[in-house]
């Protein structure tokens, strides 16, 4: 079932959202920063593991939009609606076999990561 996870957006932000995923048919859940430290694929089918602990830590600043569950024709429509809408996402990435048992703050490291790389990649002469 398609299904958006949004992770740290503010208020008005959220409400944006949810009209972008409600013309879309999408279920759209804001995630508490308590349960950053759950398995991607927990969060997204709604079975946290209770014996997770909560996230106590200090939230990054960048907010992260998750999608999961989407055919790629769905997938390039939203993705065309969000580019077009005012909601700034820092971070958009999809659940995958490889990622679903990563928790929030390592796929954000590794989103990070891959956006220094192609910033770097970019700044270098001859490319």
């Amino acid at each position: 079932m398609e299904k958006l996870l949004a992770f740290h957006f503010d208020e008005t932000e959220l409400f944006q959202l949810r009209q972008l995923a409600a013309a879309h048919k999408i279920r759209l859940e804001a995630v508490a920063a308590t349960d950053y430290k759950q398995s991607l694929e927990a969060l997204a089918s709604g079975r946290k593991n209770p014996l997770t602990e909560p996230f106590t830590g200090e939230v990054p600043e960048e907010n992260l939009l998750l999608l999961c569950d989407f055919s790629e024709k769905r997938l390039d429509k939203l993705l065309l609606s969000l580019r077009k809408s005012p909601v700034q996402v820092d971070f958009k990435a999809v659940l995958t076999p490889n990622n679903k048992q990563w928790n929030v703050l390592r796929l954000l490291l590794e989103l990070k990561a891959e956006k220094d790389a192609y910033e770097r990649q970019r700044r270098t002469p001859g490319n």
